[in-house]
C-alpha cells in the first residue's frame, strides 16, 4: 500500500513538475514575443523620424509618417516650454512586463531583477519629438530606453560602466554644434557629434546632428537593430542596437 501511495505521489509530483516548466516556458515565449512587437513599432517610428528634414518636411507630412505624435506644451525631454511654433511628441513602451521590471529594477533588486530578465521580462520605452515652426519641422529628436542586465548601485556614487541597467540611446538635430577645433580664425564646425556617457559609456551614448549631417551617417544614427531585446541574455551594450554608430566613437 505504500508502494502504491509513493509511485502515485512520484507520478503526481511528475506532473507538477511538468506543468510548471511548461507554463515558465510558455510565459518566457510569450514574453519576447511581445517584446518582439515593441520593438516592432519602435523600428517603425524611428525609421519615419529619419526621414525628416529640418526647414524642409511639412507638418502635415510629418504627422502622416508618423501618426503617434500628439501636441505637447513641453519641448524635447521633458523642458518645462515648447521654443518653436507647435510641439509633438510620441510615446511607445510595452505593457505590464516592462512596468513590473522598472519597479524592481529601481528597488535595486540584486536577487529578482536578473531572474524576471531571464524569464522574458524587459523593458523597452520611445520617446520622440518633433517642433515645428512656419508648418516646417524645426527640430526634432528620440530617447530609447532598453533595459540591461545590470543593476543599479545607487547615486550617489554613479554605476560602474555595465551596471547601469539601462541601455539609453538619444539622437538630437541640432541648427549647428559649437565647440569645434579652430583654425587660424575660423571656427570648423563638426557636422556631427557622437558622446558617449562618461559613467557608462557602453550603456548610453549620445547623437547630435545637424542639416549637414552627411545621409550616410544620419541613416546609422536610425539603424536600429533590436534583435537583443527578445534574444536569451537581452541587451547589454549601445553597440548592439546601433553596430554601425560604433567605427564613428573611434574618429
Amino acid at each position: 500500500m505504500s508502494t502504491l501511495r509513493s509511485r502515485l505521489a512520484s507520478h503526481r509530483a511528475k506532473r507538477i513538475c511538468l506543468w510548471f516548466f511548461a507554463v515558465v516556458l510558455t510565459a518566457a515565449i510569450a514574453l519576447r514575443v511581445e517584446a518582439a512587437i515593441y520593438a516592432r513599432r519602435i523600428v517603425s517610428v524611428v525609421t519615419a523620424l529619419s526621414t525628416l528634414r529640418v526647414g524642409e518636411t511639412s507638418r502635415a507630412d510629418t504627422l502622416r509618417r508618423i501618426p503617434a505624435l500628439r501636441p505637447s506644451k513641453s519641448g524635447p525631454y521633458g523642458a518645462p516650454v515648447c521654443d518653436a511654433d507647435e510641439c509633438f511628441s510620441g510615446f511607445i513602451a510595452n505593457g505590464m512586463p516592462g512596468r513590473i521590471l522598472l519597479r524592481i529594477w529601481r528597488t535595486g533588486s540584486d536577487s529578482l531583477s536578473p531572474v524576471l530578465r531571464w524569464w522574458g521580462f524587459r523593458f523597452e520605452s520611445l520617446d520622440v519629438y518633433v517642433n515645428f515652426k512656419s508648418g516646417k519641422v524645426s527640430g526634432f529628436s528620440y530617447l530609447l530606453w532598453v533595459s540591461a542586465p545590470g543593476i543599479p548601485k545607487g547615486v550617489p556614487p554613479p554605476p560602474r560602466d555595465g551596471e547601469a541597467g539601462m541601455v539609453t540611446i538619444g539622437v538630437s538635430s541640432q541648427r549647428a554644434i559649437t565647440g569645434g577645433e579652430t583654425k587660424g580664425t575660423v571656427e570648423t564646425r563638426p557636422p556631427y557629434r557622437v558622446i558617449p556617457a562618461r559613467a557608462a559609456p557602453s550603456q548610453s551614448i549620445g547623437i547630435a546632428v545637424t542639416p549637414d549631417t552627411p545621409d550616410e551617417i544620419m541613416l546609422r544614427a536610425f539603424d536600429f537593430r533590436l534583435n537583443c531585446i527578445w534574444s536569451f541574455g537581452g541587451c547589454r551594450r549601445w553597440d548592439e542596437i546601433l553596430p554601425s554608430v560604433e567605427p564613428l566613437v573611434r574618429r
